[in-house]
């Protein structure tokens, strides 16, 4: 698989997204790919992360994979486009209690106004080299018309 070189206007996206406030920066997220297709976001485990059996909280993890699919899918399109989750679908693999979170994410289908999305989230450790695989995410994105296009129901309406 060719690996394309990212360009100026992804780099600087992907650094506007690790500096700006909000939900992301609030459980330590960091974006470290925002790639046409792909997405690649990883944290570090941490006491704030866990519910009360002291394990990574699953909405934390849905949180991670989220994020990476929607680098994958913004980097796909021009600056400024919105899009939203309209559904997920999570399985759950194993439990996680510390080390790192990476979540690596793909588009599998681009449609005009959805977009179909899977991601793996992996738990990776000093214990072990290899990363292990904690969920995998399936979720359908709505991507919003850019201002004056509308959808062809607002367009006639």
């Amino acid at each position: 698989m060719d690996q394309e070189q990212p360009t100026e206007d992804v780099l600087q996206f992907v650094e506007q997204v690790n500096q700006r406030p909000g939900f992301g920066q609030l459980l330590g997220m960091r974006v470290e790919a925002a790639e046409p297709g792909r997405g690649r976001v990883r944290l570090t485990v941490d006491a704030r992360l866990m519910h009360p059996q002291g394990l990574v909280h699953g909405g934390v993890i849905f949180s991670l994979a989220d994020t990476a699919m929607a680098m994958a899918l913004l980097a796909s399109y021009p600056p400024g486009t919105r899009t939203g989750t309209i559904e997920a679908k999570i399985n759950y693999l194993r439990a996680v209690r510390d080390g790192q979170l990476l979540a690596e994410a793909a588009i599998i289908h681009q449609g005009r106004t959805t977009a179909v999305l899977e991601a793996t989230v992996y738990h990776l450790s000093q214990e072990r080299q290899e990363p292990r695989a904690v969920a995998r995410v399936l979720s359908t994105f709505y991507i919003f018309p850019r201002e004056g296009q509308g959808t062809s129901d607002e367009r006639a309406g």
